[in-house]
């Protein structure tokens, strides 16, 4: 039984470690060690983390000057004793079975990379599955298809939770420090590092998520970090695939709607001037998009309403949610 290493970057989340740091306690599979990096908290979370390690002789704690979260996870994957390394946000948790269902698929189909969804969730509940998780719905894809499905946002994701790594693709592209966005940034690289991914089926990793804190976020200039993520982005794809018309495509795709999380934010800091401009950009995507088979129509609705009145689009999507 090969161990596993799952970092914890800690920021001022007192609150929530008892569920994060409490579901891989009760992990199923049991050969792991917990590492959690306490990034400067100014609240207790550093001293509950020396608790839980005092508990438990697989917690490692790390206490280090603030550096935001990437240089946490950066630090948690060079301080790992093992070849493997999972990720968990302090505010998320995961279900009991999804060490030992990442390291099956690993070892079903010999990759260094294991992705599975992440759902969202509105509370902290430890889910308790009786038997086996099922292999039969995971797949393998090559690393072609494994992009075209991060950037359309399929079932393979960019946010490192959910995932099974090699020590050793971290290690090579570390995660950018000082930007937000720091996970479509680099997801590329890790992905383009394996020749094939497994992908699973089960959503085990559990993302916790406030009740109304999509429709009342804020602009912050922190958000423009996407464009910069998003240029990383087209740049890797200039070098790897130049001539490949579907995965410019996919990364259009990727560019779009991923961009409407900074025009939510704008539209409720009211801010019109800007997001014209944003409408002026998309519409030039607009026959890539519509004629894309890969994009549902509900995104498609949502692409279009947005081009004829970004007002109404607002109006719409705050009835629905």
């Amino acid at each position: 039984m090969e161990k596993v290493s799952i970092v914890i970057p800690v920021y001022n989340v007192e609150e929530y470690l008892q569920y994060s740091v409490g579901s891989l306690r009760q992990q199923t599979y049991s050969n792991i060690e917990i590492i959690l990096v306490d990034d400067g908290s100014t609240d207790r979370s550093g001293e509950i983390c020396d608790q839980y390690a005092q508990e438990d002789d697989r917690i490692r704690v790390f206490h280090v000057e603030n550096g935001g979260q990437s240089r946490a996870r950066n630090i948690g994957v060079q301080q790992a004793s093992s070849d493997w390394i999972m990720f968990l946000d302090a505010d998320d948790y995961y279900n009991t079975k999804a060490v030992e269902y990442l390291v099956a698929l690993k070892d079903q189909y010999a990759v260094d990379l294991v992705v599975t969804s992440i759902v969202e969730v509105r509370d902290h509940q430890t889910d308790l599955i009786a038997g086996d998780l099922p292999l039969e719905d995971s797949k393998k894809l090559d690393r072609h298809a494994a992009l075209l499905h991060m950037f359309y946002g399929n079932s393979v994701g960019t946010h490192p939770g959910g995932k099974l790594y090699k020590k050793e693709i971290l290690l090579q592209h570390p995660y950018p420090e000082g930007m937000i966005y720091e996970d479509l940034a680099i997801a590329y690289e890790h992905i383009a590092a394996c020749k094939e991914i497994a992908v699973g089926n089960q959503h085990l990793y559990k993302y916790y998520r406030r009740a109304g804190s999509t429709v009342n976020s804020k602009y912050s200039d922190r958000l423009l970090n996407f464009y910069k993520a998003m240029e990383w982005n087209r740049a890797y794809v200039e070098r790897d695939y130049p001539d490949d018309v579907e995965m410019k495509k996919a990364v259009n795709a990727r560019y779009v709607f991923n961009g409407f999380h900074i025009v939510h934010a704008m539209l409720g800091s009211h801010m019109y001037k800007e997001i014209k401009k944003i409408r002026r950009d998309y519409s030039h995507y607009f026959g890539t998009i519509v004629l894309d088979k890969h994009i549902t129509t509900k995104n498609k609705l949502k692409y279009v309403l947005f081009l004829c009145s970004p007002r109404l689009y607002d109006i719409v999507r705050k009835k629905i949610g």
